[in-house]
């Protein structure tokens, strides 16, 4: 045990020694000189400055010509002893090299014969030899712009483009409405330009008929499908087509006009004529009332259109005036046409048709001239001495005579 203490202790002292000399030759550790691989001689051509590298070139070297001798002949400052070792390896190529220390020796690095050999040079494309003749002078960007900026005489007068209004927006019911006119081929419509009134007439008349038949195929072929929703819009549409008065702009009498002569006797005319004054005279309430008078009004037209021939026709016309100029129709132009068919188609007519068209024309149309001109003709061909008397009155009241 005491020669391993002796042991131990002979060691640290022989450790502590070394230390210290190694301590006294210096803090630097000096690494031996290393032979560094010669760098290959390079081939490429060099790239000649700009012109900002040349004007900063230029500015340093006058600078350094400003500066003086005195500061060219210092030395450089010594290096801290804190250098590093990638510094000294660093340092200029003029600095002496130290002797290596004995039993060092100096580590040289093979050199290749093929590694030193120059690299083939790349073949760089010959360009072509550009002649005076040849060259073309490019426009810089400010020639560009100012060309750009001058406008053609074209372009000077060429009017600006109107600006387009955007469309205005639709509603989906005028759209789909202009789509369905697009693919229906629109019918020839009838020139109605010179026609007289009867032909005006006639066409007003055939238009309601077909626009009525229509409505009722529709409706026929709605049932037939079971549509509902469109049942119900043909039916509202039927009804209000029923509630427009269907105007007849000629009655049956104007159309036959004044020529007619009751020249002999129709037992077809005369049971129409039978059936018509029942149906006049039929003892009914409003509103029932007036849809027999309808019914009579049909049976004196059809005496006239289909029996003009017949002794009826001014008796007829007679009473149709009596049915238009009453208190449930009170159409004063109708009566009075009528009243004149039937003494204009029959002049020793037993009708008083003078007398009552007279009457009209005083107190409902408010034209005396043609009242006084009537009530005369009473008096020339009634043969009633009553309606003659109350004629003379009538004029004697409107002409004061």
């Amino acid at each position: 045990m005491r020669r391993l203490i002796v042991l131990v202790a002979a060691l640290t002292l022989a450790l502590w020694i070394a230390g210290d000399a190694f301590t006294q030759e210096g803090d630097e550790f000096v690494l031996p000189p290393v032979k560094l691989k010669p760098d290959r001689p390079s081939k490429t051509k060099p790239i000649p400055p700009t012109d900002d590298e040349r004007e900063t070139s230029e500015e340093a070297e006058a600078e350094e010509a400003e500066v003086p001798e005195e500061a060219e002949s210092e030395e450089p400052a010594e290096a801290p002893e804190g250098k590093s070792v990638e510094e000294e390896t660093a340092a200029p190529a003029e600095e002496v090299k130290e002797p290596a220390e004995e039993g060092v020796l100096e580590e040289e690095w093979p050199v290749e014969e093929e590694s030193l050999a120059p690299p083939p040079e790349a073949e760089e494309p010959s360009e072509p030899a550009i002649t005076e003749e040849e060259v073309i002078e490019t426009p810089t960007a400010a020639e560009e712009e100012t060309a750009e900026e001058v406008a053609t005489p074209a372009e000077v007068a060429a009017p600006p483009t109107p600006l387009v209004p955007p469309e205005k927006p639709r509603r989906p019911e005028e759209i789909q409405a202009e789509a369905i006119e697009a693919q229906i081929e629109p019918e020839p419509e009838q020139d109605l330009t010179g026609m007289s009134e009867l032909g005006l007439a006639e066409e007003v008349v055939r238009l309601r008929k077909a626009y009525g038949r229509a409505l009722l195929a529709l409706k026929d072929y709605y049932l037939k499908q079971g549509t509902q929703h469109k049942l119900e819009w043909i039916d509202a549409e039927l009804a209000a087509f029923e509630k427009v008065p269907k105007t007849g702009y000629l009655t049956i009498a104007e159309v036959a006009g004044p020529e007619l002569k009751p020249i002999r006797r129709i037992a077809a005319a005369d049971q129409l004529f039978t059936e018509g004054m029942n149906y006049k005279d039929y003892p009914a309430f409003p509103p029932g009332k007036k849809d027999y008078l309808k019914t009579a009004l049909q049976k004196f037209q059809t005496i006239i259109e289909k029996y003009p021939q017949s002794d009826k026709i001014d008796d007829a016309a007679f009473r149709m005036g009596e049915i238009y100029g009453g208190w449930y129709f009170q159409d004063w132009a109708r009566a009075v046409q009528a009243y004149e068919r039937s003494w204009q188609w029959n002049p020793q007519t037993e009708h008083p048709a003078r007398f009552n068209a007279a009457k009209i024309y005083e107190e409902k149309l408010k034209n005396r001239i043609k009242a006084v001109e009537l009530y005369n003709a009473v008096i020339m061909y009634s043969q009633d001495p009553d309606k003659v008397k109350q004629a003379q009155e009538r004029i004697k009241a409107l002409t004061g005579k």
